[in-house]
């Protein structure tokens, strides 16, 4: 029973409320004095764990006099303990890497990331810390289904733009309340000199070809471009102000002479 016991808590539950609910397990159903006998927990306790209990679904209450407390499934109950705790882990290292990103920008705000999993992580941290709005360039839309739960959940709580240079192509993927611009020409020196080099094909240098994927850009302060180098996807994280401010300038001024074809376009944008 004690390493059962230990097992439950490390699982989510305190000790009162795994004796309690291994007690009625091991019983099929029972009072408070039968669960105070059983699992060795003072019987005043009883009432108020076994009501938290309850409220979470864990067991039923048979009104009565006495009441008879009956337990849910333990496949049940382990699965949703199981799923809270995985839940907690996700939220805490995503809590603990947006922290890391914010040291790690203070003393190196250019990062270079390689690998999709380094990638994920980075992308997860910087939208934790989004606070105002994103901006998102998708080179081929039929990609962006990759990341397509960070950007609804991002869209949920704040604006968030994804500019489409090469069209809307591929299969329509779920993206929130994210809108979706398609980019008129509107200069002759950024057409030529930037989008058409930049944004539409590889660039070659040294022997190598790259190719850009994204670029994400977090309330002006933060810039992650995600690219392929020889087919091989690698990232870097930009935090150096002059950088992340000229990235958005270029991204505002494309979205602002965009056709919108999906969600709302910003009053004034």
């Amino acid at each position: 029973m004690d390493d059962l016991i230990r097992n439950l808590t490390r699982l989510g539950l305190t000790d009162y409320e795994a004796r309690v609910y291994a007690a009625l397990v091991g019983m099929g159903e029972g009072t408070a004095r039968q669960i105070h006998l059983a699992g060795g927990v003072p019987r005043p306790r009883v009432y108020d764990i076994a009501e938290g209990l309850a409220a979470r679904g864990f067991i039923a209450i048979r009104q009565g006099n006495p009441r008879v407390y009956v337990p849910a499934d333990p496949a049940v109950v382990i699965r949703r303990l199981s799923g809270d705790l995985d839940a907690a882990a996700t939220a805490a290292l995503q809590g603990l890497e947006a922290l890391s990103l914010d040291a790690r920008s203070k003393n190196s705000p250019i990062r270079y990331v390689q690998g999709e999993w380094g990638i994920g992580r980075h992308l997860e941290s910087l939208l934790a810390g989004l606070s105002r709005d994103l901006a998102v360039v998708c080179l081929d839309y039929r990609e962006i289904g990759e990341f397509a739960r960070q950007i609804a959940d991002a869209s949920r709580d704040h604006p968030v733009s994804i500019l489409l240079p090469n069209g809307r192509r591929g299969i329509d993927r779920p993206l929130g309340n994210a809108s979706l611009y398609i980019p008129r020409p509107f200069c002759t020196f950024f057409q030529e000199k930037i989008f058409e080099r930049i944004y539409c094909g590889l660039i070659p240098v040294d022997g190598s070809a790259f190719q850009l994927d994204y670029i994400f850009i977090a309330d002006d302060r933060a810039c992650m471009i995600v690219y392929r180098q020889d087919g091989l996807r690698n990232a870097v994280v930009v935090t150096l102000p002059f950088i992340t401010c000229v990235q958005r300038e270029f991204v505002n001024r494309m979205i602002a002479n965009a056709d919108c074809i999906g969600g709302q376009k910003p009053s004034g944008g």
